[in-house]
């Protein structure tokens, strides 16, 4: 799937990939209690969004950036939604 980004939104999420790397450094370094730590990653996506779709969308490419397991994000996003 790809997504057509404008700049600014582009900057946007390299901004808080930047940001997210530390944390997601940390979940991927340690031992998974969820299958590609889909738990770990749905929380934060919950955390950062306050149940606006839009920012957990955002939330998770920037995640994805960051380094964290695109599986585990993917279905972290779906207990999101």
């Amino acid at each position: 799937m790809t997504i057509e980004l404008t700049t600014r939104q582009r900057q946007l999420i390299d901004g808080l990939a930047e940001d997210l790397k530390p944390l997601v450094k940390d979940i991927e370094s340690g031992i998974a209690t969820t299958q590609h730590n889909y738990a770990r990653y749905g929380h934060i996506i919950a955390q950062f969004a306050m149940g606006n779709k839009t920012v957990a969308n955002v939330i998770a490419l920037a995640l994805i950036q960051a380094g964290a397991n695109s599986l585990g994000v993917t279905n972290g996003l779906k207990l999101f939604n």
